[in-house]
């Protein structure tokens, strides 16, 4: 799986934006290395996608990789944060902080206006964002004085990488367009488990997305094997789906989601 991974991660849309704290990375311009050593498909998706970026990061001929997860510790008790990847632009001589993340939110209308929980409802789209501008590229601003002696005293540009996708239920009368939101960001449906029947024919052929693939566009999977999914099987979390041949892909959700998932 991991030519597809590192592919995703250049020719994949971000799910975000330049942000006023920081603008995104330049992900197009990285390269495929020359192997596709095997990586940890069994950890979280976050860190399987940190270290899939580090392995592009590490081969590339423009940047050098100096740090990752680099703590920042104001004194020995104290952690207040970490930099993802701290690098060098040898194009130029940048020194640059990175801050990655892969995130998949559901657009969920409530009559208190428009939410975006995760799979795990107890993340959110404007939580994330929030924390996102407030504090983690605010390091290397707030903090500099407390970094590895040789990066204390060199301007640090701070930049982002937001992969993901943002799903949009299947009844939805338009898509959801929160701010800072790429509007060329990858796109997906979901509906609930006990609804399929009313939206697909029986004889609609599904396929598990395994979760190492959710961040990976449905065209640069043509080529991977993928189980098939019954209908009929119970879930207790959410699931992504390819349905036939359509190119976008659906998160299945159990029922009640999203109020009995936090």
């Amino acid at each position: 799986m991991t030519f597809p991974l590192l592919q995703s991660l250049i020719a994949g849309p971000l799910l975000i934006n330049d942000l006023p704290e920081a603008p995104a990375f330049p992900h197009q311009a990285l390269t495929l290395p020359a192997t596709f050593p095997d990586l940890n498909l069994h950890q979280k998706l976050g860190h399987l996608y940190e270290d899939a970026l580090a392995l592009l990061l590490e081969t590339s001929p423009r940047y050098h990789l100096l740090a990752r997860n680099l703590q920042i510790q104001t004194d020995i008790h104290t952690t207040v944060g970490e930099l993802d990847f701290l690098l060098r632009d040898l194009a130029i001589g940048q020194l640059i902080h990175l801050e990655v993340a892969t995130k998949f939110y559901l657009a969920v209308d409530t009559p208190d206006g428009l939410t975006l929980p995760g799979p795990d409802a107890r993340d959110n789209y404007f939580l994330k964002l929030q924390r996102l501008r407030s504090h983690q590229l605010q390091l290397p601003r707030l903090f500099q004085s407390h970094l590895p002696e040789e990066f204390r005293r060199e301007a640090i540009v701070t930049q982002h990488l937001i992969y993901g996708c943002l799903f949009d239920h299947l009844n939805a009368p338009k898509p959801a367009t929160p701010e800072f939101l790429n509007p060329h960001c990858r796109r997906g449906k979901w509906l609930h488990l006990d609804d399929l029947p009313q939206h697909f024919p029986t004889t609609t052929g599904f396929q598990i997305i395994p979760k190492p693939l959710w961040p990976v566009p449905l065209d640069l999977l043509a080529d991977i094997p993928l189980d098939p999914w019954l209908p009929g099987a119970k879930i207790d979390r959410c699931l992504m789906v390819k349905a036939h041949n359509e190119p976008t892909p659906y998160f299945i959700v159990p029922r009640g989601y999203p109020l009995n998932q936090a």
